[in-house]
């Protein structure tokens, strides 16, 4: 008996040992700092608010050559790498958007060796001004770059990357609206999820001709792959509503976790789909053998005269020819008048500086008869085919 008790109290002592010693090598977790308490604050309320965005596809790429992805209509402009004269700098990491009259130009540039902003300079006849930086962008220097400039036809709504400021990590992409009467850009955006995540996200497309967007992000690729996401544009923001989405579903959407769960609509994923074909045949080249192409709807493209089926757009196309043709002779007497300014006397210059003046406001009223008549040609070409 004494012997049982003997043992009973060594084991108690040794318990008491033992959780004393557990006690003292139990590793206390360091409580998270302010800074990360906010960030993990915003990360739960832009995922909570992610947009519902339609995806119809996607493309993992090199990064050097992402923008091959981009199959967008000639009349949304033109994108690409900023050539900057830096012999420190072996290759370029900046980029660049023109619009597609070719009279305004939004470029990233690097301000130092760690900082980036986005520079604006306009074609004034037929010489590009000095970059200036866009004012109301980074006006706070809350963004240590700010890069993937693009703006949309309207000639206003702006959208970029940049890093620091109220991002998640790395890129995010922002949008801006330039105030004309101001001459300044508003206070920058953040879009949100599902385009924006904690890796780097970038050069934000909207092709309004094709109703297709692009953008791009490194999130889940490998070191020198990004991934180029095709999505549809929405004109209103909705999010995923609580009472029909659980919480893991919306966190998988903010994720991007797979493009087919965004396909509620099918008629309206196959119609972008074909849309995405159009533009993608468009850029590998006519085939051999069509006259043109002329987009009519999202599932019809005319490649002969013969194609049409309303008799008047038969001469209506014929006029648009002649309308282009215009158009491009136009342009060329531009570029030449340019060219005779830049060399001319002072005396010289304010004659022709009127000429040039006449005909930049010809150019902008032909280009925009343009876009006028073909959207006439469409929309009488798709009632015609759709009362057949």
């Amino acid at each position: 008996m004494k012997t049982r008790t003997l043992a009973i109290i060594l084991i108690m002592v040794l318990t008491v040992f033992a959780a004393k010693a557990q006690k003292r090598h139990k590793v206390r977790q360091p409580e998270p700092s302010p800074e990360e308490l906010a960030r993990q604050e915003k990360l739960e309320h832009m995922t909570a608010n992610t947009a519902r965005v339609v995806f119809i596809d996607s493309f993992v790429v090199g990064k050097r050559a992402f923008l091959n992805s981009y199959t967008l209509n000639p009349e949304v402009g033109t994108i690409g790498l900023v050539q900057e004269s830096c012999p420190s700098r072996q290759r370029s990491d900046t980029y660049g958007f023109t619009n597609e009259i070719g009279n305004h130009r939004y470029m990233a540039k690097h301000d130092n060796d760690s900082c980036v902003s986005i520079y604006h300079s306009e074609n004034i006849a037929g010489q590009w001004t000095a970059p200036t930086r866009l004012r109301g962008i980074n006006d706070q220097g809350q963004f240590r770059r700010s890069n993937y400039p693009f703006m949309m036809g309207d000639g206003e709504t702006f959208y970029f990357a940049a890093e620091g400021g109220d991002g998640l990590g790395g890129y995010d992409i922002y949008t801006s609206t330039y105030d004309k009467d101001a001459g300044r850009f508003l206070t920058p955006v953040n879009i949100g999820m599902p385009f924006n995540s904690e890796a780097n996200d970038y050069m934000f497309v909207i092709d309004e001709y094709s109703r297709l967007g692009f953008f791009a992000t490194d999130r889940r690729q490998p070191q020198d792959t990004v991934c180029v996401y095709v999505f549809v544009p929405s004109e209103i923001r909705q999010t995923y509503s609580p009472d029909e989405y659980t919480p893991e579903q919306i966190a998988a959407f903010s994720r991007i976790e797979s493009i087919s769960m965004t396909w509620d609509d099918s008629l309206q994923v196959s119609q972008a789909m074909a849309r995405l074909q159009m533009t993608s045949d468009r850029k590998r080249q006519q085939v051999k053998g069509h006259d043109f192409t002329f987009v009519i709807n999202d599932t019809t493209i005319y490649y002969h005269l013969s194609d049409f089926q309303n008799p008047g757009n038969v001469q209506r196309y014929r006029q648009l020819v002649s309308m282009r043709a215009q158009l491009a002779k136009l342009n060329q007497t531009l570029d030449n008048a340019r060219q005779q300014y830049a060399t001319s006397n002072k005396k010289k210059r304010i004659g022709l500086r009127r000429e040039l003046a006449d005909d930049e406001r010809r150019q902008e009223e032909l280009a925009d008869s343009i876009r006028q008549l073909e959207k006439a040609i469409r929309n009488q070409e798709h009632q015609f085919l759709t009362k057949k």
